[in-house]
């Protein structure tokens, strides 16, 4: 067995992953995640040198943690989070300079596929619709019989909604209305606002999980059951809009780091139930992160053998 390290560096979190590999398959055997917030050391798109030094003394931790372990490679990866700034260089230099990690910067549409692919390592896709709610970005694929069709990459995430909108941890009457106002015209400028009808969305990545560890914590529901319902989210979805005593609990006691994100990120999902008319929402375990070491695994492979 080989161990490879993955790191991603998202708008909101960083995530310091291990997984153990047989050919072209692993499954995760460590991860660590750091709320980091990188959103919010941006200023005037410029990352601040305050954010980069955050980066830095983060992926310090992670190397350190992961010093701990036998790895033949750690991978290093950015998505939303160093994408969507004007100082991406600078900052990636500083970073690779300061911790010797040198940090791919994935555009949104290879981000996209990469949650394709990393999902198909836990289940096949067929006739859905597959999106990956991030800090800064949402991803989003049409999935047919013969792969993916439409591919896409939104400038929108739950925290830079929150961040531009929300005033406050829950979004008042209009502050909801801007959010899905400017939802809605994402949409629409990708062509994801006219979409077929779906019986299943396929949700990858933290909200999404969020969003079924909630479900699964109101309703009852077992762990392991990575299904839900369009009735089973819109129950929730009544009881958080509520944002009383009973909303506040169920956000604190299971997902307290996503208090000022899920609001926007629910209305993200909500769009795109409207959208596909769906009937079910599945919650995949794998995402870009598995996407990413797959594809570095099958580069590895391709790689002729040097001569002894």
């Amino acid at each position: 067995m080989i161990q490879y390290g993955v790191i991603d560096i998202g708008s909101n979190t960083i995530r310091a992953v291990v997984y153990q590999t047989q050919g072209t398959s692993f499954r995760p055997i460590l991860m660590q995640r750091y709320m980091v917030g990188l959103a919010g050391y941006v200023n005037d798109g410029r990352l601040t040198q305050e954010g980069i030094l955050k980066a830095c003394q983060t992926l310090e931790q992670c190397h350190h943690l992961l010093d701990t372990f036998d790895l033949a490679d750690t991978f290093a990866f950015a998505t939303a989070s160093l994408r969507n700034i004007s100082n991406t260089r600078e900052a990636v230099d500083q970073i690779f300079f300061a911790t010797g990690y040198a940090v791919e910067v994935l555009s949104g549409q290879t981000e996209a596929y990469l949650d394709y692919y990393g999902v198909l390592t836990e289940t096949p896709l067929d006739q859905c619709l597959l999106f990956d709610i991030g800090g800064g970005s949402t991803e989003l694929v049409t999935v047919a019989h013969d792969g993916p069709g439409m591919v896409e990459s939104l400038p929108i995430g739950s925290l830079m909604l929150a961040r531009t909108y929300v005033k406050k941890i829950f979004p008042k009457t209009k502050e909801r209305e801007q959010i899905c106002a400017r939802i809605q015209k994402e949409l629409k400028a990708r062509k994801f606002h006219r979409l077929p009808t779906h019986t299943s969305i396929c949700g990858v990545g933290g909200t999404a999980r969020a969003v079924l560890r909630l479900v699964q914590v109101q309703q009852g529901l077992p762990e392991e059951q990575q299904t839900i319902t369009t009735a089973q989210y819109l129950q929730l979805k009544k009881t958080l809009w509520k944002k009383d005593s009973t909303a506040r609990a169920l956000l604190m006691q299971n997902c307290p780091d996503r208090l000022h994100t899920i609001y926007p990120g629910l209305l993200i999902i909500d769009a795109l139930v409207q959208l596909t008319q769906c009937e079910t929402i599945f919650v995949s375990r794998c995402g870009v992160r598995e996407g990413y070491l797959k594809r570095a695994l099958m580069r590895q492979q391709k790689q002729p053998k040097q001569e002894a």
